[in-house]
Order: structure tokens, then sequence, then C-alpha cells
């Protein structure tokens, strides 16, 4: 009866033993078909953004394309900051077009000179063209031969750049207001300025800019915040503009190997820093005993 029963249970495990495993297979072909569609999607979509991109640089985005492109908002075209025409939707190829024009004394007096951008196409302009905003003064005004313009002299006042707000260096001297923003930004990576040479280091602030308001600009370098070589921690060194990781790294070993700084010209001394950069940084650099 054993015997029999073994039989019994051996020949139906055989039986079912294939409908179990062609389950199980098919289960893992449906899977790996899955992924493989998903694969193939995913390059699709990439295949098809960098194809839209290379329309779009050419100039030949049509009505549907450029919907989906472009999230256009209220926007002044005239020298526009390059991640703002980023946010608008435009490619690089499209703003550094519009950014060569500007370099070359170009200026969008009415909605049009937009569309006038060889590589910014019909459907492109179509769309963006209800929220140019241009200013008045930047129209073309014809002006009466009998009328002289009047010449508006620009007034700056003195203003101490190490305590300023952005809404100070805008109505003082006259920044715009993404430069006044960029000046507060690089203010506090330095930890103050000590000339006001400095602020052609901040990114779009030229040496004409400086030159014109140079005479109304003061420094009160009793307000830089100093960096302490003994005490203050590798991140807190790295981060000023000055300062790179790999001189980083060597006032960090040194102080650890050899025991606190006794004094900043220890730096120079020890070849840690170079003579020239140890003037340029000596303002930024206390030795707390």
């Amino acid at each position: 009866m054993l015997l029999v029963f073994l039989i019994i249970i051996t020949g139906l495990f055989n039986l079912f033993l294939p409908e179990i495993t062609d389950k199980e297979n098919d289960f893992e072909t449906e899977v790996y078909k899955n992924e493989i569609s998903a694969f193939i999607s995913a390059q699709q979509k990439v295949e098809d953004s960098i194809r839209i991109e290379q329309l779009q640089s050419r100039g030949q985005l049509n009505k549907e394309l450029a919907l989906q492109k472009l999230h256009p908002f209220t926007f002044n075209p005239n020298e526009l900051p390059e991640e703002i025409w980023v946010k608008l939707g435009l490619s690089k190829k499209q703003i550094k077009a519009i950014k060569n024009y500007e370099a070359k004394g170009g200026k969008f007096r009415k909605k049009e000179d937009l569309g006038k951008i060889y590589c910014i196409s019909e459907a492109e302009y179509n769309i963006l063209e209800p929220y140019i905003n241009i200013p008045r003064e930047l129209k073309t005004v014809p002006i009466q031969a009998e009328k002289k313009p009047k010449i508006r002299k620009t007034r700056y006042y003195t203003t101490e750049i190490n305590s300023a707000d952005s809404t100070v260096l805008v109505h003082f001297l006259k920044l715009s207001p993404w430069i006044a923003a960029r000046v507060i930004k690089y203010r506090n990576l330095l930890g103050g300025f000590t000339v006001p040479g400095q602020l052609t280091e901040v990114y779009g602030f030229d040496s004409v800019k400086l030159e014109t308001i140079k005479s109304y600009v003061r420094v009160d370098t009793s307000l830089i915040h100093k960096i302490s070589i003994n005490k203050a921690s590798f991140k807190e060194i790295l981060k000023h503009p000055y300062i790179s990781y790999e001189i980083t790294k060597k006032i960090v070993n040194y102080r650890s190997k050899k025991g606190p700084f006794r004094s900043t010209e220890e730096l120079m001394e020890q070849e840690i820093l170079s003579p020239s950069l140890y003037v340029k940084l000596k303002p930024y650099l206390k030795v707390d005993k």
C-alpha cells in the first residue's frame, strides 16, 4: 500500500510540474518585456528632447512643440539675465544669439524686434509676444527738430558697501536689482569688501560701472568678518572665494600636526600661501590664541 501511494504521488507531481514551471517562466518573461519597454520609452524621450532642442536652436519649432518648450510670463527683453531666458524656455543657442545682439549695441525697442532674432521661430514669437513688456523710454519716439532732448544727469550718493542692503545699492549707486543681489551674495562669501575694486569680481559688474561710481563708494573694513585659522572648520575655511581646497587642506593638516598658528604670517612662512595671496587674504584672517 505504501508503494502504491508513493507511485500515485510521484505520478501526480510529474503531471503538474510542467504547468507550474511554465507559469513561472511566463511571469519572468513578462517582467523582462516590461523592463525593455520602459527602457525603450526612456530612450525615446531623450531622443525627442534632443531633437526638439535642435529644432528650437535652428528656429524651426512649430506651434505644438513651442507650446511644450516655452513657459511664458511678463518680461522686458532688454538686458534680461540669462537665467530668466532659461525660465522662459529658450535654448542656450537662442540666448547666446540675443546676448550677441545686445553686445553689438542692439536694443529691443518694440515687440517685433524679438521676432527678428534669426533662431527664434515665428511660432515661438507668437507665444511670447503677449508677454513682452518694453518700457516707453526704450521705444522709438520721433523727436521734433525744434525741440532739444533733455539730458538728465544721473545722481549718485555716497554709499558704504559693507553695510548697504540691496535697496540702497539700487537707489544710491544705480545698480540693477540682480547686480545688487549678486554684490550682497559675494560680500557674504568674502566676509566683506576691503577695496572698491573687488566689486569687479562680482559676475556682471564691469570696470566701466566701477569707474562711474568709484568716487561714491566707501569701505568700512571694521565690518569685515574674519576667519579664525585656528578654530574655523574645514568647511568654513573652504567657503571663502580666495581659498582653494588644497590650501584649506594644508591649513587644517598643519594645525593638526604642529599645533595652533601663532600668527597669520606663519601661513606665508610655511609656504601654505604665496606672498601675493597672503596680502590679498590678510584682512580676512585672524589667530585666536
